[in-house]
């Protein structure tokens, strides 16, 4: 009796033993599941489980504090844009050229730099947040009643203020530029093209990107977005051109990485340039000489896709007094 009544224990206790392991494997299986599901969603294959993104692999991420930059001015040549209403003076030697620079400028004028560690700059004179552009908490009405004093045979019309060209008219050789950066990081990767699989690098500025709890970053683009528009993403990239961005503020395919961002600017650059971030102007020169270009935008019956047709002319001025009476009156007054 007592040895039934043993085996009766012996057997609850082996039953809640193997009630406890199936519960145990259960738990296990659960917990694994979730792994993977996690391991997938967020770090192997997060585009199964998304509807809205393609999610395309970066390589390279590296983010990096904004170190700003100076430099300082060896030659100067400012680029007069004027539209086809204007009609282009027939005196002179004009040279005609196709431009592809020219598209989307819409008529602003340009500063042509050479500095002296002999790299150069084609900076649209405009002021912005984000480069190609100037400053506007630098480039205004103190700056440019400081560089008027530099051509005394200027008269003024009153004392306000007139635009970012009146200003810039009056640098010299051996000014400063330096970079005043609106934000404080810039975020360098690559994506791979999906057409010829070469990796293409980027630069996003923007603020500080958020804890990201080690998930690795993607590229995004939307999948509402045609073939062909996301393709145009990847096929614009020219880093050597001019045009050293793509503009997502008109962007149908969102073109945007994975990270959390509480900002980043609109144009997503293709090479690391000194007029990517907004710059200011230190008058620290002493010597005029400026190359003052006017080109003329020509009536284009083909309507060349590639570019518009210009004529262009050129003039060196060493001459305050004749800078003074040919430029400044113009532009400045």
């Amino acid at each position: 009796m007592e040895s039934y009544y043993y085996h009766i224990i012996f057997q609850e206790v082996k039953m809640k033993k193997l009630k406890l392991k199936k519960r145990y494997i259960v738990l296990s299986l659960i917990a694994a599941l979730t792994i993977v599901y996690f391991g997938l969603r967020y770090y192997i294959r997060p585009d199964w489980f998304d509807s809205k993104y393609i999610y395309h692999k970066v390589y390279q991420y590296k983010v990096s504090t904004i170190k700003p930059q100076k430099k300082i001015i060896k030659e100067i040549n400012i680029e007069i844009i004027h539209d086809r209403k204007e009609q282009k003076p027939t005196e002179g030697q004009w040279q005609e050229s196709t431009r592809t620079d020219l598209v989307g400028l819409n008529g602003l004028p340009i500063l042509h730099v050479t500095f002296t560690d002999k790299s150069k700059a084609d900076i649209p004179i405009e002021t912005g947040i984000i480069g190609p552009a100037f400053s506007q908490t630098n480039v205004d009405r103190k700056l440019y009643q400081k560089l008027s004093y530099r051509f005394p045979k200027l008269q003024l019309l009153g004392e306000t203020h007139r635009d970012v060209l009146s200003t810039l008219l009056m640098l010299y050789q051996g000014d400063t530029l330096f970079q005043i950066p609106e934000e404080s990081t810039v975020i360098q990767f690559q994506v791979k093209n999906p057409k010829n699989g070469k990796l293409q690098t980027y630069y996003q500025y923007g603020s500080d990107p958020d804890f990201d709890y080690f998930r690795p970053v993607f590229f995004l683009q939307t999948k509402s977005s045609s073939s062909k528009e996301k393709q145009e993403f990847f096929d614009d990239y020219h880093p050597s051109t001019q045009k050293n961005y793509w503009d997502r503020s008109l962007d149908f395919s969102y073109d945007n990485l994975s990270v959390s961002q509480n900002s980043h600017f609109y144009k997503l650059f293709y090479s690391d340039r000194f007029s990517n971030l907004p710059l200011g102007v230190s008058p620290t020169g002493n010597t005029f000489k400026t190359t003052i270009t006017d080109t003329y935008i020509l009536p284009d019956e083909n309507r060349n896709s590639e570019g518009v047709r210009v004529a262009s002319q050129s003039k060196t001025y060493t001459d305050k007094n004749e800078y003074t009476t040919e430029i400044l009156s113009k532009n400045v007054n």
